[in-house]
């Protein structure tokens, strides 16, 4: 626990530094279906997302990211009876970059690392491509695929989800 709440801090103060500079801020919420190694152990997804993005080119922008990703457990029948599969919560602390196909299209992706917030829950390697259409000037949708990677598992989804500029 104190280590969440150490790259918490860490991530807070970052984002405070920062704000100093010249950057767009943008959060949003994405809801989600459980793919790959875990898909029968979870109903779906629910995540939140914070991002500081800094103009490098036109069109591209990249900055930090701080996510919050929940897997809902779901019960499970084996041979041996009927069992609750114990939900997981993760803090993707992360890279993030985008770039502008078009006036409405954007492709990006996310890269960082997971802290597994429950017990037991080491966390693991982040990565999540995404693709956005803009329905407004500071509003976008986003399709996306998102993975959480450690060596005994892969927590993976498929999410829609919307932005929104702060």
């Amino acid at each position: 626990m104190k280590k969440v709440l150490f790259v918490a801090f860490l991530a807070i103060v970052g984002l405070g530094k920062v704000n100093a500079q010249e950057g767009v801020l943008n959060g949003g919420f994405n809801v989600g279906l459980p793919t790959g190694d875990v898909s029968d152990l979870n109903s779906f997804t629910l995540g939140a997302e914070l991002n500081y993005m800094f103009p490098v080119a036109e069109g591209f922008t990249l900055g930090p990211s701080v996510q919050y990703s929940h897997f809902f457990g779901e019960e499970v029948e084996t041979i041996g009876g009927t069992f609750d599969v114990e939900d997981s919560s993760f803090l993707p602390i992360s890279g993030a970059a985008r770039f502008n196909v078009s006036e409405k299209f954007v492709l990006g992706a996310n890269i960082g690392y997971a802290l597994g917030l429950d017990e037991g829950n080491d966390g693991g390697f982040y990565y999540r491509p995404i693709l956005g259409y803009k329905i407004g000037d500071t509003t976008q949708l986003n399709l996306s695929y998102s993975g959480i990677s450690n060596d005994n598992l892969t927590f993976s989804n498929v999410s829609l989800g919307v932005m929104f500029g702060i």
